[in-house]
């Protein structure tokens, strides 16, 4: 939970630390098992994957205790009335523990893509946006639009154009993704 909580400034001086060509860790690793270093950050193939290894290791643990949340919020008698009328474990967790788990995942998709569509401090820091433009984001264009080219007006039409993006994507995974979310136990 450490690394969600972490700034993602620092969060990314560390993997610009592991990623480095000469003395990261992930070069380590690769050298141990006779693998030649790559350029990991200055490679258009490698970089993206980079930055997405890093977000997806920023929201590991947040997501893991949203689960777990979840997981204990499921009342133990529905395990107990299926073992009692013969369901086996694959069964309990295709009909029980998936369809309970169905807002929090919900949840946590439409999180996740919102976020993903936020995505600027791992860019900026780690590659600005390159190699390439590889890794470039649309609020790394809409920030390079604003203040290196002075573009407010179109950075501004950018950004209105994301907000109608995020929140089309919002309201039809609400409405079409949110089936079954609102189960009673009663």
């Amino acid at each position: 939970y450490i690394p969600y909580i972490a700034s993602m400034v620092a969060a990314s001086m560390i993997w610009l630390w592991i990623y480095d060509p000469l003395d990261g860790i992930a070069n380590k690793i690769l050298n141990l098992f006779g693998v030649p270093s790559k350029q990991w950050l200055y490679d258009s193939r490698y970089a993206l994957s980079c930055i997405i290894v890093m977000s997806v290791w920023k929201v590991l643990g947040y997501n893991m205790i949203v689960f777990l949340t979840g997981l204990q919020a499921i009342p133990s008698y529905l395990y107990e009335a299926a073992t009692i009328d013969g369901a086996n474990s694959l069964q309990k967790f295709l009909k029980i523990t998936l369809p309970m788990l169905q807002p929090i995942t919900f949840f946590l998709f439409v999180t996740g893509v919102i976020n993903s569509f936020k995505v600027f401090e791992q860019v900026a820091i780690l590659t600005g946006g390159g190699p390439s433009n590889a890794t470039t984001t649309v609020v790394h264009q809409i920030y390079n639009r604003a203040f290196n080219e002075f573009a407010m007006g179109y950075a501004a039409a950018m950004s209105i154009a994301l907000l109608g993006v995020i929140a089309f994507i919002t309201l039809f995974n609400y409405r079409y993704g949110n089936q079954g979310a609102d189960l009673e136990i009663g």
